[in-house]
C-alpha cells in the first residue's frame, strides 16, 4: 500500500501547503476538510514562509552573481597573480642565496618548503596577501633587500582593489546567512503544520476507501509514494 511521507526540501513543503490552501480557497462549496482556525494558520504560515524562502533565495542568487561578475573575477585574477609573481621571485631569491630561508617565516611559510601556498580560494588570497604584505614589510624593516619586478607597493594595490570587493561579497554572504537561518527555524513549525493539515484531511475522507481516498488526499498536497516493488495503477 503506498504510504505518504511529508516534504524534505522547501519547495516540496510550500507546494503542499500551497496546494491545501488553494483547494480550500477555491472550492465551489463549503467543504470544511479543513478547519476555519486551522485554514488561517495554515495560509498565514504559507506566506510567511514563502517570503521568507523567496529572500533567502534572492540573496543567494545576488551573492552568487556578484562574485562572478567579470569585475570581481578580474580583481582576484591580478591579485591572485601578484602575490603569485612576488612570492616566485622570493623563492628564487633563496635559491640563488640571496635570500636567508629562515626569512619565510617572516611571510608565514614554511622555512623549508620552495613551493607556492595554494591560491585556489578567495579566502586564500587574501590571506596569503596579507601575509606577504606584512612579511615583506617585516623582513625589509630589519634590513633586508626589497624585492622588485613585483614590489610589495604593486602587490598591496591589487590587494586592496580585491579586498574592497571582497568585503562586500562577505558582507552579502552574511545576509545569506541570516534569511537562511529564518527559513531554518521556520521549517520544523511547518512541518508541524503540514502534519496537522494532513491529518485533517485524511481524516474527514476517512470515508472513501483505496485509490478515491489517496486521489483525493492528493488534490490537496499530501505525498504518497508507492514502497520497493509495488506498481501504480
Amino acid at each position: 500500500m503506498p504510504y505518504r511521507r511529508l516534504p524534505n526540501t522547501d519547495k516540496a513543503r510550500i507546494r503542499s501547503l500551497s496546494a491545501a490552501v488553494g483547494k480550500m480557497k477555491n472550492s465551489y462549496y463549503y467543504a470544511p476538510v479543513l478547519k476555519p482556525e486551522l485554514f488561517n494558520r495554515a495560509e498565514k504560515k504559507l506566506q510567511l514562509f514563502s517570503e521568507a524562502e523567496d529572500r533567502y533565495l534572492k540573496s543567494l542568487e545576488r551573492q552568487i552573481s556578484y562574485s562572478k561578475s567579470e569585475l570581481y573575477q578580474t580583481r582576484l585574477k591580478n591579485a591572485r597573480m601578484y602575490v603569485s609573481h612576488f612570492l616566485t621571485v622570493f623563492n628564487l631569491c633563496v635559491k640563488r642565496g640571496e635570500i636567508k630561508s629562515s626569512d619565510r617565516l617572516y611571510y608565514s611559510l614554511e622555512e623549508e618548503n620552495g613551493e607556492l601556498p595554494d591560491l585556489s580560494s578567495d579566502i586564500a588570497v587574501i590571506r596569503w596577501c596579507e601575509n606577504t604584505i606584512q612579511g615583506e614589510r617585516t623582513r625589509t624593516s630589519k634590513g633586508g633587500t626589497p624585492i622588485f619586478n613585483p614590489t610589495i607597493a604593486k602587490v598591496n594595490v591589487h590587494y586592496e582593489l580585491f579586498k574592497e570587493l571582497y568585503d562586500k561579497q562577505c558582507e552579502m554572504r552574511q545576509l545569506t546567512d541570516e534569511s537562511l537561518t529564518v527559513v531554518s527555524l521556520m521549517r520544523p513549525q511547518v512541518d508541524e503544520l503540514i502534519l496537522e493539515v494532513w491529518n485533517s484531511i485524511e481524516d474527514y475522507f476517512s470515508d472513501l476507501e483505496g485509490d478515491a481516498r489517496m486521489k483525493a488526499c492528493s488534490d490537496y498536497g499530501l505525498i504518497y509514494y508507492y514502497r520497493k516493488g509495488e506498481k501504480a495503477d
